[in-house]
């Protein structure tokens, strides 16, 4: 019996597409499976490793607050920070002007408060310490972080002489500090993509350093007057018995240097971010 040659090679060319078919489905399959497998793995052992965050409790006093989160490790994360102020007019923030509403108009703080002119920026590097059973950046927290800002004071002095004349002594200052601290707080993720970040103490200790001045006509004030004017300046910024301001006082108006503890309280915050 005679084989024809040319079914021979159809045979065996039906055969090779149908092995390259076959071969091709058992690859796809194998990297859809693995595929699927990968995604069950992320699903059951996987958590968002990033978030980013607004403070919307900051608001409250014309700060604009932002941070962004990075899992280093199951529960622990690093953060960075960026807070700025623009210039503000302390008076006119609501919530001072409800804290303000308690006293008489003419009540010494408050009339200078209404005097000050504040803005400034703050970055701050944190690293957190997660509790709980549950994987991420989650549950409670400690914070232990580190922070350097810089500020800008605008504040209307009235100085009072002998003869009781008032003067207008316009104080312009730059200061700026770093120190670190701890904060306790507590996270939530909800949905899986929605971050809610609670904070309720902290603080933060370091240096505080800077320069005053004002420009003014000072010649019609005497040599007491002049001392008088550095008494009142030099004990504006005082915390316990540490002075922060040592000032000079000239005809052509006032100099002189900040330097302090740079102390700040960190407490009752209130973020909300995504998580990815």
């Amino acid at each position: 019996m005679k084989t024809n040659p040319t079914s021979h090679r159809n045979l065996i060319c039906t055969f090779s597409i149908m092995g390259a078919l076959l071969a091709g489905t058992a690859a796809f399959a194998q990297q859809t499976d693995s595929t699927e497998l990968m995604k069950k793995n992320n699903q059951r052992n996987g958590y968002p490793k990033n978030n980013v965050k607004i403070n919307l409790s900051s608001l409250a006093v014309n700060n604009y607050s932002f941070y962004a989160e990075r899992l280093l490790s199951r529960k622990v994360s690093f953060s960075v920070g960026y807070r700025n102020m623009p210039s503000t007019n302390l008076g006119e923030l609501s919530i001072i002007k409800k804290i303000s509403d308690k006293f008489n108009e003419g009540y010494e703080l408050v009339d200078g408060i209404n005097r000050m002119r504040v803005d400034g920026k703050a970055y701050t590097g944190e690293f957190r310490f997660y509790g709980g059973r549950k994987q991420g950046a989650r549950g409670m927290y400690l914070a232990l972080y580190g922070r350097y800002a810089t500020f800008n004071h605008g504040y209307d002095h009235r100085f009072t002489n002998s003869s009781n004349n008032a003067l207008s002594v316009p104080l312009k200052s730059k200061v700026k500090g770093y120190g670190g601290g701890l904060m306790i707080g507590k996270q939530w993720l909800i949905a899986k993509r929605v971050n809610l970040d609670f904070y309720w103490l902290g603080g933060h200790y370091g240096k505080l350093s800077g320069t005053t001045n004002a420009v003014a006509d000072l010649s019609s004030l005497s040599q007491q007057d002049q001392r008088n004017l550095k008494d009142e300046l030099d004990n504006i910024l005082i915390v316990g018995d540490k002075t922060f301001l040592n000032s000079t006082v000239s005809k052509q108006g006032v100099t002189g240097d900040i330097k302090g503890p740079f102390a700040g309280l960190r407490g009752l915050g209130f973020s909300v971010g995504i998580a990815f």
